[in-house]
């Protein structure tokens, strides 16, 4: 059986950074690979797009409005 592997979600976790993107750099600071987050709309797209580059992480999950 593979080992499981798990994202950090950006939006429940590292919340002292009010920025998102700074929070990309936090999770793979912590050695998560991939993270997830929900409520991205006021986050600047390349700002986010910049930290995934520089960090390597996958974004596997955002979330959407219904």
């Amino acid at each position: 059986m593979p080992a499981l592997k798990f994202c950090a979600n950006i939006s429940w976790l590292f919340t002292e950074l009010p920025d998102f993107s700074k929070r990309i750099y936090a999770a793979a600071s912590a050695g998560f690979d991939a993270v997830e987050a929900a409520w991205l709309y006021d986050s600047d797209l390349s700002e986010l797009q910049k930290a995934k580059e520089a960090t390597r992480v996958e974004v596997v999950l955002i979330n959407t409005p219904p």
